[in-house]
């Protein structure tokens, strides 16, 4: 078992005791004999001072100045090496056949010398295994999390049912184009803001602890960070799904099960893509309030640049680029050709208006991609902040010391 800072009545009762520091064996042996070998190398514990304390101090690096931080640096690189070189001393004479079980007090027990060289072989779990755990342990924090499972469920169906009656009986008219239009984006919208909030709240809290645990190699980073997107990404899903099917049905989009479903892979790839953006800016940023400041920026101009507000051609050449690389394009463009296209529009001739949806789609620049190549844009682009998110999560978690 692992324990941190126990009494020493506590830390009495083991058997055997390991002091890692940085990543590394300072001692490994019997509790008993764990006073006597630091006295042998220059470290007495007081009489009255807790074992426990006394080495944890020893070990602990001292970051209150430059001065104190060499000295503990130094000091830990000495118990490091001196245990090493007891080790290997010790193995040395074990070769020779010098150290022996003691044949009196007990044939099971090990002498001290022997129990005090153990090779420290740091055993890992399978990858699969690894994975499954900490899968499980995600899951079970989110549901003791009654509150959030809640909260994420009451919102988009609350949401879902406001944008559809607010749109209620979408017509195929002049009108009825800046209406799909609209509803379309608000679709869009909701796989942003709503998504990203609260689940990087969860991220940065978590990431204190696994910053804690990474620092003892409890587990890889790939399995972390892939147990963490099977965990955001299937609530995202189904929770948002509520919200997806109330909008399509109450405003009448076109009921059509092939455009429903083409929609709502459409509408799942900007989910997925938001908590791609949500692994970068958690794992670049320590701050939860720097992250809210610094996502609602960015969002914001995503969805400046989705194509419903102003037509590309009218943008300046030096911000004109910004739609390649902007999600929220990909996704609005696939939504609004799979509920345009192949759509005939009543037109008054005595007005200006479009007669198809095309024409619709073509005033707004978004006809650029089909359907498919717009959704596969937005995967690739999501793919890619899932690789930075790893990127960033591995500097900020990983102790210099640590390579896995």
């Amino acid at each position: 078992m692992t324990i941190h800072q126990p009494s020493a009545r506590i830390f009495n009762i083991f058997d055997k005791v390991i002091l890692l520091s940085q990543g590394s064996v300072v001692y490994f042996g019997p509790t008993a004999e764990s006073i006597s070998y630091f006295a042998s190398i220059g470290y007495q514990c007081p009489v009255h001072e807790n074992p426990a304390d006394f080495f944890v101090d020893l070990m602990t690096l001292d970051y209150r100045s430059e001065e104190t931080l060499s000295v503990s640096k130094e000091r830990v690189a000495n118990l490091v090496e001196r245990f090493s070189a007891h080790r290997k001393k010790v193995d040395m004479l074990e070769g020779d056949g010098t150290f022996k079980k003691a044949e009196a007090g007990g044939g099971d027990n090990m002498s001290t010398a022997d129990t005090m060289t153990e090779h420290v072989n740091i055993v890992r779990n399978g990858w699969v295994p690894e994975y499954a755990i900490l899968l499980r342990r995600d899951w079970t924090n989110i549901f003791r999390n009654s509150s959030y499972i809640i909260s994420q469920m009451i919102q988009p169906l609350f949401m879902g049912l406001l944008i559809g009656f607010m749109f209620y009986y979408l017509k195929k008219d002049s009108a009825g184009v800046q209406n799909r239009l609209g509803v379309l984006y608000i679709i869009v919208v909701e796989a942003t803001f709503p998504v990203f909030m609260p689940q990087v709240a969860l991220l940065v809290d978590d990431l204190s602890v696994a910053i804690r645990e990474r620092s003892c190699m409890s587990y890889r980073l790939s399995t972390y960070y892939l147990s963490k997107i099977s965990t955001y990404v299937p609530i995202a899903l189904a929770c948002n799904f509520l919200f997806y099917v109330t909008v399509y049905f109450i405003s009448r989009l076109q009921f059509d099960a092939g455009k429903f479903f083409i929609g709502l892979a459409a509408f799942y790839s900007q989910i997925i893509a938001t908590i791609g953006l949500m692994f970068m800016f958690g794992g670049a940023i320590k701050s939860i309030a720097v992250i809210y400041v610094v996502s609602a920026g960015a969002i914001t101009v995503q969805l400046l640049f989705s194509g419903l507000f102003v037509n590309f051609h009218s943008v300046t050449k030096v911000l004109r680029w910004m739609r390649w690389l902007n999600p929220i394009y990909y996704s609005f463009s696939a939504l609004g050709q799979n509920e345009m296209n192949n759509v005939t529009l009543k037109c008054d001739p005595q007005t200006q208006c479009f007669s198809t949806g095309h024409q619709a789609l073509e005033s707004y620049s978004l006809h650029n991609l089909n359907v498919w190549e717009n959704i596969l844009i937005l995967l690739s682009i999501a793919l890619a902040m899932y690789i930075c998110g790893f990127v960033l999560l591995y500097r900020r978690t990983t102790p210099k010391y640590l390579y896995i």
